[in-house]
């Protein structure tokens, strides 16, 4: 087959959606399938994230508004390429496509938790989803947590809406004592720390994760600094006030935007990692922790207790006397940390990026046969 893929999250700095879009299309460019793949993009992505993947071509067409591309470009660029099959893997898609297509959409906290989320999203993005997702020949999503939500919220029936989990790359495995040392130097990162690893938004709870660090901290508790990896996203400002008005303000270390390569020496080298997040599709640096066999602290909601299992610790997200006293246990019981990671191990081996390819592959072979663009019935 010919398959349009969209890859306009795989910008500089690729996280989240962004990394799902290029392990996905590394992991089908490398099946035995032998199907060429189109890459499809209003703006031009950095090709040497992808490195040298056989069968795929550039289509990308410059314009500077994602939205009115693909509603009103891509249908026409479509028209002319004729691909068989399209995978847009970030929540929407033309609702005019003369082809067949598959549409992931990672959750709904679009339309569970608004106020997460910028108005502009609200506005113009959550009108859109349950029409993409209508018209869509199969919708792929994360987790059966997700799938419940989508299948409740869109009015999607549940027969087209298919379960394909992310996984751990290859490099996030235990490190070295050397790649530790490494990325502490690189990074200005201190001996001993708790860690985090996600865009800085609101939906990640961090103002909670900071004040439950800082009580423990306060009360001399723990000897571990706190280290939060990630890009600025929406509101990250008051995370940053947060961290300034703390008594120990300077044990909180903001790193930015750390490249991917050195994140399993970053996970590694943590005492914790702690993703008290508020909602996930996923939560895709929890498998990316447990892989290299970071004992683990994650928010006990239904898509990160489906994916990591026991192991690890859950709290109650909203309630920073749990999360306190998760990181507390956490960190002063050696043998608790001891089982995590060698549950961690095992749990992250479950997950594979060529499953998932796999699995991807079976769901374009029977959508490829659906018509295009048609409206499911509800």
């Amino acid at each position: 087959m010919r398959i349009g893929y969209e890859i306009t999250a795989v910008g500089e700095r690729p996280s989240g959606i962004g990394t799902y879009t290029l392990e996905l299309l590394q992991g089908l460019a490398a099946a035995e399938e032998a199907h060429e793949y189109l890459l499809l993009a209003n703006r031009s992505h950095h090709r040497d994230h992808l490195g040298q993947l056989p069968r795929v071509r550039d289509l990308w067409r410059p314009f500077p508004n994602r939205m009115l591309w693909m509603q009103l470009l891509l249908p026409r660029q479509l028209r002319a390429t004729r691909p068989d099959l399209c995978h847009f893997p970030n929540s929407l898609g033309p609702l005019d496509s003369p082809c067949p297509y598959v549409v992931t959409i990672h959750d709904m906290t679009l339309s569970l938790m608004p106020r997460h989320h910028p108005l502009r999203k609200q506005l113009l993005v959550r009108p859109l989803v349950p029409l993409v997702a209508r018209r869509a020949a199969r919708v792929i999503t994360v987790s059966n947590a997700a799938r419940n939500d989508l299948v409740r919220l869109l009015r999607v029936p549940a027969e087209r809406v298919v379960v394909i989990p992310e996984a751990a790359a290859p490099i996030f495995r235990p490190t070295s004592a050397e790649e530790r040392r490494r990325v502490r130097a690189a990074h200005g990162l201190p001996e001993r720390y708790v860690l985090f690893v996600g865009t800085l938004e609101p939906r990640k709870n961090l103002v909670r994760l900071i004040r439950a660090w800082g009580a423990l901290r306060a009360r001399g508790l723990v000897a571990q600094q706190l280290v939060l990896v990630g890009a600025p996203g929406w509101q990250y400002r008051a995370i940053y006030a947060e961290a300034s008005q703390l008594g120990c303000a300077e044990d909180v270390i903001f790193t930015g935007y750390v490249p991917r390569a050195d994140l399993p020496g970053i996970f590694g080298a943590a005492d914790v990692f702690a993703f008290p997040s508020l909602a996930e599709g996923f939560g895709l640096p929890v498998i990316e922790a447990l892989a290299c066999g970071t004992p683990t602290l994650i928010s006990a909601t239904a898509a990160l207790t489906e994916v990591a299992g026991d192991a690890a610790l859950t709290v109650d997200p909203r309630d920073i006397a749990s999360i306190r006293d998760g990181l507390e246990r956490l960190l002063t019981d050696e043998g608790l940390r001891r089982r995590l990671r060698a549950a961690g191990l095992a749990r992250a081996r479950d997950f594979s990026w060529q499953r998932t390819a796999r699995e991807t592959l079976a769901v374009y072979r029977v959508a490829a046969a659906q018509p295009a663009g048609r409206l499911a019935s509800v």
